[in-house]
C-alpha cells in the first residue's frame, strides 16, 4: 500500500539538537548518520518513484530558544511542506544544572516552544511531526533526575494545539528497555542514541508518517 504521507515534490525539513545533528555539518553532511538518514534511506528504498527533498538543520547542544533564533533561515527560508521538531532534552539538563525548579522553567520553554510553531503554522503551508524527548536511566551509572516527564506532557498538549503528529520516542524506549534487559540504547549517555536507538526512532517517526 503507498500511504505514505510525502509525495514527489516534497520537502521534509527536520531540524532539532545534536540527536538531530547527527554530523550533518561536517563528516555526515548534508543528513547526518542518525534517525534522519535512515528515515531518508528507508523512504527511498521503498518509494524510489518519489521525488522528495530531505533537509537536516540540527545543531548538537541547541535548545529550544536557540531553534527561535535561527526559525527564519533555517525554517521559514526554506518552505518545507513538513516539519519535524526534535528539542528539549538540552533545555531539561540545563534546568538540572542551573537548579531551577520545573514550575519555574518550564512555561517560559512551553511558551517559546509555542511562538516558533506558531509562526511555522501562520507563516507557511505546512504540517508538523514533534518528538517525544527521552532519557535512558539504564544505559547511565549515575543518572539525573531530569523532568522528562513534564516536558513531554508540554510536548503533547503542544501537538494536539497545533494539529502535529506525535513521535512517542520516550514510551518506545521504554517498551524496547522492558523488551530487552541490559541492551544499550544510547551511547552509555542516556541521551544521545546508539545505531539501534536511531533505528528505533526513524520507525516511531515512519509509523506516524503512514509508512
Amino acid at each position: 500500500m503507498n500511504n505514505l504521507l510525502f509525495q514527489s515534490g516534497d520537502k521534509v525539513l527536520f531540524i532539532g539538537d545534536s540527536i538531530t545533528d547527527c554530523g550533518r555539518r561536517d563528516a555526515h553532511a548534508p543528513l547526518g548518520h542518525g534517525y534522519v538518514r535512515k528515515i531518508t534511506e528507508l523512504i527511498t528504498a521503498k518509494y524510489p518513484e518519489r521525488d522528495i527533498a530531505y533537509v537536516n538543520k540540527g545543531i548538537g547542544g541547541d535548545i529550544v530558544e536557540g531553534l527561535e533564533s535561527r526559525w527564519d533561515t533555517d525554517v521559514i527560508d526554506e518552505k518545507p511542506q513538513w516539519l519535524s521538531v526534535k528539542i528539549g532534552i538540552n533545555n531539561a539538563s540545563r534546568q538540572h544544572g542551573e537548579g531551577v525548579s520545573t514550575e519555574e522553567y518550564l512555561p517560559l520553554w512551553e511558551e517559546c516552544y509555542r511562538r516558533i510553531l506558531t509562526r511555522a503554522k501562520t507563516e507557511l503551508d505546512v504540517s508538523l511531526f514533534m518528538f517525544e524527548i527521552f532519557y535512558i536511566e539504564e544505559d547511565v551509572d549515575m543518572p539525573r533526575p531530569l523532568a522528562v516527564d513534564a516536558y513531554n506532557e508540554s510536548i503533547h498538549k503542544l501537538s494536539e494545539e497545533f494539529d502535529a503528529r506525535l513521535i512517542p520516542t520516550n514510551a518506545a524506549f521504554d517498551l524496547a528497555v522492558a523488551a530487552r534487559p541490559g541492551a544499550l540504547w544510547t551511547t552509555q549517555d542516556g541521551v544521545h542514541p546508539n545505531p539501534e536507538g536511531h533505528t528505533l526512532m526513524a520507525l516511531e517517526f515512519l509509523r506516524q508518517a503512514d509508512w
